[in-house]
């Protein structure tokens, strides 16, 4: 090529740049865009709301320090320690007054009446009384499962702040322990075979009351020259119903009032001194008194009561002299009550240490009224048929005192210084 030849048209030239973009400014644009697009990229994700973190499973477990059935259901539920979904709320109401205020103020907003321990409330479920891992346990687990899954409201947190729940709660709903058959009550709900084996051996030894027998004793002596057998038996039935009505409304009377105070410790002192004092007052009284005689009434009471019975009992018209017997009952147990008072209020005491329903605590009531009466209907039938009332109820009057004696003192003893024992 000639040196003065110009270069043709679309020809590169080898003197002059080319006419593109400068080098690297390509580089330039696409990291532009790159940072751009992040930019964009992290806008929207922020436009866009985070999923909120769902709160906690709260399980409210209500306690008492000594309950072996508190301790065993603590250790169940150290197994949802770790688990971050679940959150467990204490509350110790015997010694704490924070466990004891948060335990007021769920008790006011569920109305509920009696509530034993442990008691636990996950959502709108609640359970009282610790069975078994595999009963009791089962059952939280469950539910425990059940609200992880779907979800469950908490009221009792809106209603331990104050503030109305948005959801109601539910009253407590008993676990079902096993079962026990009874005599003629069927099948109870026991939670252990040795509180029913304890009611049938307090109440059996209970059972027979000098204080009160000696106005049936008088009044069968009144009837057993009366032709009319049937009359006999409806008169000395009814006494026997007075008697265990009467009995029946003092022991619920008395276990009301230790569900209520029962968790102070100078009650259960009080309790605990009462058995071993009846302890003595049995021994000194087989001793002293070998006619199985009660001491308690004065003997101008006895005369006015010995005459009202022999006016009802020879009462030509039996519908009046059913209900003079039936107001002599509550008279005589009212009066003599003193004598035998230390068996039933040790035993409601062991009744207020246990954790149970409402329903059970009547049912363990009747349970025990029923075998008070077992062994004095017993003796009732003898005396009716066969005249010999006297000296059987004498050598079973002392026979129940002295067992009756070792047992109040081995209880009085354990109020005293083991009652977790007693917490059946």
């Amino acid at each position: 090529m000639s040196p003065d030849r110009p270069p043709e048209r679309g020809a590169r030239s080898e003197l002059l740049p080319a006419q593109n973009l400068p080098a690297g400014r390509g580089a330039y644009w696409v990291l532009a865009w790159l940072v751009l697009l992040l930019l964009l990229a992290g806008g929207l994700a922020q436009a866009q709301p985070e999923a909120p973190t769902p709160a906690p499973l709260r399980i409210h477990f209500f306690y008492t320090q000594g309950c072996p059935h508190c301790a065993a259901a603590e250790n169940f539920l150290l197994r949802y320690r770790h688990d971050p979904r679940i959150e467990i709320r204490g509350y110790e109401v015997k010694h704490d007054p924070a466990g004891r205020i948060a335990l007021e103020k769920v008790v006011a907003a569920l109305a509920l009446e009696d509530v034993g321990f442990p008691y636990f409330i996950i959502g709108r479920w609640s359970a009282i009384g610790y069975q078994s891992d595999e009963w009791t346990g089962a059952m939280i687990a469950r539910e425990v499962a059940s609200c992880l899954a779907q979800g469950c409201p908490d009221p009792i947190s809106a209603i331990l702040a104050g503030e109305t729940p948005t959801v109601a709660a539910t009253p407590a709903q008993a676990t079902l322990p096993s079962k026990l058959r009874l005599p003629l009550l069927g099948e109870i709900d026991t939670g252990t075979l040795s509180l029913p084996m304890l009611t049938v051996v307090l109440a059996a030894l209970d059972g027979f009351n000098p204080c009160a027998m000696w106005a049936l004793v008088f009044l069968l002596g009144l009837l057993m020259g009366v032709a009319d057998r049937k009359r006999m038996w409806l008169l000395g039935l009814t006494f026997l119903a007075g008697s265990g009505l009467i009995y029946y409304l003092i022991m619920a009377a008395w276990l009301k009032v230790l569900l209520t105070i029962g968790l102070i410790f100078w009650v259960r002192i009080g309790v605990g001194l009462v058995a071993l004092a009846a302890a003595g007052f049995y021994v000194h009284d087989v001793l002293t008194n070998p006619e199985a005689a009660c001491e308690v009434s004065h003997t101008t009471q006895r005369l006015a009561i010995l005459a009202r019975l022999k006016r009802f009992a020879l009462e030509e018209r039996l519908w009046p002299a059913m209900m003079g017997v039936l107001a002599l009952a509550f008279a005589v147990n009212l009066i003599e009550f003193v004598c035998s008072a230390g068996i039933p209020a040790v035993y409601t005491q062991i009744l207020a240490l246990t954790p149970m329903p409402g329903w059970q605590y009547q049912a363990y009531l009747l349970l025990y009224l029923l075998v008070f009466l077992l062994d004095d209907l017993a003796l009732f039938a003898v005396a009716a048929t066969t005249l010999q009332f006297a000296a059987i109820g004498t050598r079973y009057a002392r026979a129940s005192r002295l067992i009756g004696a070792g047992v109040m003192v081995v209880i009085g003893l354990l109020l005293l210084f083991k009652p977790e024992w007693l917490q059946f």
